[in-house]
C-alpha cells in the first residue's frame, strides 16, 4: 500500500467523506477576477471554473489519508494541492496517442493534462460513475490500478487591451 496513504481515522467521518464523494449534487465553482485600470475599467478578466469541487476534494482527502476529523489537517491537504499546482512546467511525456500537452508540478507530485473541450465534456458526463468507482476503491477495498484524477478545471483570461483570449481545460 502507498506509504502516503494512511488509514482514515474515524468511521463516521469516513462515511461522511464517502457520502461527499458519492454526492450527485453539482458542486461547480466559477471564480472571475478582473484587473482594473485607474478609472475602474476592466483591463483583463481571469476565470477559473472548478468542476465537481466537493467530490474532488473528497478524492484528495481519501487519497492522501490525512487526519480528516481535524479541519486543520483537511485544510493542509487542499493547501498542499494548491501549492503544488502553482508551480508547474511543461513535461515532455512520451507514448500517448492523443498528442495532449502535459505539465508536471515542480515538486513532482502531480501531472497536469490539458484536454480539448470535447474530452473535458466527455469526462464531466462520466464523472458520477468515476466517483462511484473511486468510492468502492477507497472505502470498500476494491483494488484498482486506475490513475486518480484530483480535479477538473477550466482556466482562461480575456485581455481587453490587446483583445487576446485564452481558455484551457
Amino acid at each position: 500500500e502507498d506509504a502516503r496513504r494512511k488509514p482514515l481515522s474515524n468511521a463516521s467521518v469516513m462515511s461522511d467523506l464517502e457520502a461527499q464523494l458519492r454526492s450527485k449534487e453539482k458542486s461547480h465553482i466559477k471564480h472571475r477576477y478582473s484587473d482594473r485600470d485607474s478609472k475602474g475599467e476592466s483591463k483583463c478578466t481571469f476565470v477559473c471554473h472548478t468542476f465537481w469541487a466537493s467530490q474532488f476534494e473528497a478524492v484528495r482527502r481519501a487519497q492522501f489519508g490525512q487526519n480528516i476529523d481535524s479541519p486543520n489537517e483537511a485544510e493542509k491537504v487542499e493547501d498542499g494541492f494548491i501549492r503544488s499546482l502553482c508551480s508547474a512546467s511543461k513535461w515532455d511525456a512520451k507514448g500517448g496517442k492523443s498528442g495532449a500537452t502535459f505539465s508536471k508540478t515542480s515538486d513532482s507530485r502531480f501531472v497536469i493534462k490539458y484536454v480539448t473541450r470535447t474530452e473535458l465534456q466527455m469526462f464531466l458526463d462520466y464523472c458520477l460513475s468515476y466517483f462511484e468507482y473511486l468510492a468502492k476503491s477507497f472505502f470498500h477495498k476494491l483494488p484498482t490500478a486506475l490513475c486518480k484524477i484530483m480535479g477538473a478545471y477550466q482556466i482562461g483570461y480575456h485581455n481587453k487591451v490587446t483583445g487576446k483570449r485564452y481558455m484551457n481545460q
